[in-house]
């Protein structure tokens, strides 16, 4: 026989259903934060793995809560506040740290712009969700590079150095003009590709055989951060194919649904 859903028991559910998602939320901010914390100890690889963490929990937030029913304004909110802290505070603290510090007010100016980028992208994230206004976009972009991906982006110059495949004083070269161009692609208006959307017959035909072979190169590689190396420029290879698929389908298809911009 089963039980009477009582009171007390639909609450916990209602409740248990937002608490979740925004668990892995905070999870994430916890990661972002621990971060900062290894960078400050000079311990600079863990630094980054903790951003990539977070980059990985802040990819499973939104798929629980909608997952579960408990999608929510407030989610939203905290969601944004937390990729601030991940994507634009801590990789902008650890890339001065680790390269910009030497280039003085020019580094400082450049981890100034990757903070600022983050914020104004997210609260035009914010805005534009309420605005029933706002232009359509296609389906498989997203509206300037992703929070995350622009963090793991604005790395990949450690990942170069941490590989031995650059030094130091060539990959702080790299960075200080990397860092504002990634900041200048994550508050512009260019599509970027996004695999949320895709059809099951586009994962089959493109992503698997892409993500197949990155995965291969990454083995070849046998490092962890020649493997990082492999996926930030074979991201930065699929830009210009974004380009061209967004105006391929905006030239076929004038309305078309809009997706998230972060």
């Amino acid at each position: 026989m089963d039980r009477p859903v009582t009171l007390e028991s639909r609450f916990f559910k209602v409740q248990l259903k937002h608490i979740l998602p925004n668990a892995v939320t905070i999870l994430s901010l916890c990661a972002g934060m621990t971060a900062m914390i290894f960078t400050a100890d000079g311990s600079y690889e863990q630094a980054v793995a903790c951003v990539l963490l977070a980059a990985v929990l802040d990819a499973c937030d939104g798929r629980i809560a909608r997952a579960t029913g408990g999608a929510s304004k407030f989610g939203a909110e905290l969601d944004s506040l937390a990729d601030v802290v991940c994507f634009g505070a801590a990789p902008a603290f650890l890339l001065y740290e680790v390269l910009l510090a030497p280039y003085f007010i020019l580094g400082w100016l450049a981890c100034l712009m990757m903070l600022a980028a983050s914020a104004l992208r997210l609260a035009r994230f914010n805005v534009m969700s309420d605005d029933a206004t706002t232009p359509q976009k296609p389906s498989h972009a997203f509206t300037g590079i992703p929070a995350p991906a622009g963090a793991f982006l604005a790395l990949l110059p450690l990942y170069f150095m941490f590989g031995d495949l650059a030094s130091g004083q060539l990959a702080g070269r790299v960075a200080l003009f990397s860092t504002p161009l990634v900041a200048f692609l994550m508050i512009s208006e260019l599509p970027t590709f996004s695999l949320k959307s895709l059809s099951g017959r586009t994962l089959r035909n493109y992503v698997f055989p892409a993500l197949l072979v990155a995965l291969t190169f990454s083995v070849l590689f046998t490092t962890f951060w020649h493997g990082l190396v492999a996926v930030g420029v074979a991201y930065v290879l699929s830009l210009p194919l974004s380009f061209w698929l967004y105006h391929n389908q905006l030239a076929t298809s004038p309305v078309l649904p809009t997706s998230k911009i972060n």
